[in-house]
């Protein structure tokens, strides 16, 4: 019998350690939580470009009713929008004005913003400054009475120069001392009422 018989050969078998395992795992995790964070993130992207593209579409089609009204000659409608009685469907139907097209992009995360925004906002300021008459911006402040609106100040200021426009003095001097008073927040608009009214007390 040789000397080698029954003597087997040492292996080198290789056995893991738990730190290969923890890293294997590390890795695995990372890649879970990368592709989470894709998830969740498309789904925010995909959930806000349905969102502004279903306020475009809003917006375009208040702008097309504004543009319409205007076109018409009015203004009030243009700027505010109203409600019209539609036979087919025996309910009201919303027609759009600039202020609705401006209030659905007033919000500043709101972007991008689209041309029709900044169209729609100077119709406003067209508007307000060159086309409302007295009985425009009585019926505005009226109709609008203890709602909230971030042009009635404006048209209540607006209302105050056509008074001085017209002749009526005295009830321009009473919108303008009105204003300090109405909107105590608007540094601006008190501002011009006050240079109004100094103006008539020449």
């Amino acid at each position: 019998m040789g000397m080698n018989q029954g003597i087997v050969a040492p292996t080198t078998a290789h056995t893991a350690s738990p730190h290969d395992d923890s890293a294997g795992e590390g890795g695995r995790l990372a890649r879970r939580v990368l592709l989470g964070v894709v998830i969740v993130a498309a789904l925010f992207v995909g959930t806000y470009a349905l969102a502004w593209y279903r306020a475009s579409q809003l917006a375009s089609a208040f702008m097309a009713d504004a543009d319409q009204s205007y076109a018409a000659g009015k203004y009030i409608e243009s700027l505010t929008g109203y409600e019209e009685f539609d036979p087919p469907t025996n309910s009201y139907v919303t027609r759009g004005g600039y202020m609705k097209v401006a209030k659905i992009w007033a919000d500043p995360q709101a972007w991008p913003r689209p041309a029709g925004a900044a169209q729609a906002q100077a119709r406003i300021d067209e508007i307000l400054s060159q086309k409302l008459t007295i009985a425009d911006a009585e019926g505005f402040i009226q109709a609008n009475v203890g709602k909230s609106s971030p042009y009635m100040g404006l048209i209540y200021l607006r209302l105050g120069e056509l008074y001085a426009q017209s002749g009526d003095r005295e009830g321009a001097k009473a919108v303008y001392a009105d204003i300090a008073k109405l909107f105590p927040g608007d540094a601006e608009l008190i501002a011009r009422a006050e240079a109004d009214m100094a103006r008539l007390n020449r």
